[in-house]
């Protein structure tokens, strides 16, 4: 008399074990997951937080792997953080942090050359920095200099506290 093996399972042949083994393991893991995703997102903030603080756009990183690798993260996760807690996505937001940056600059050091900012900035290519930049302000950066100039310079004390 020989025993049928079978899956506990399913309840079918025994080759389907493994199959049935993953399935249970991959659900297991998607319960404690969820219990933990908060505490995964909260890292990732806290992560992010000293990224800013040391000004981690600057370093160029093409693909938004790159980027979760570097801040200790899988992409699946900086993906849901950026469209659950910030509403837009990693790119975008790195993007107008690298802008924001390049305004600073180029009212610092008016005298430093486009290209200049946007490699101290981040971007690797000037051409995409001046696009971005374009779309971003509405002006070219040498534009956006004398406005900002023209904008400082009509200021008066007494406006100042309007």
């Amino acid at each position: 008399m020989t025993t049928k093996s079978f899956c506990y399972f399913c309840e079918s042949s025994t080759f389907c074990v493994k199959l049935c083994m993953e399935t249970l393991v991959g659900r297991i893991r998607r319960v404690f997951t969820s219990n933990t995703k908060d505490e995964r997102m909260e890292r990732l903030e806290r992560t992010l937080s000293g990224w800013l603080k040391d000004k981690g756009w600057r370093i160029p990183v093409r693909t938004i792997g790159e980027a979760a690798e570097r801040l200790g993260t899988d992409t699946g996760l900086l993906h849901r953080y950026f469209k659950e807690r910030v509403g837009m996505d990693f790119r975008t937001w790195r993007t107008r942090l690298r802008l924001e940056d390049a305004k600073r600059m180029l009212l610092e050091h008016p005298e430093r050359q486009a290209a200049e900012t946007a490699r101290l900035v981040g971007f690797s290519n000037r051409s995409n920095f001046a696009r971005q930049f374009l779309a971003y302000t509405g002006c070219t950066p040498a534009q956006w200099i004398e406005k900002a100039r023209m904008s400082h310079d009509s200021r008066t004390p007494e406006n100042d506290y309007v």
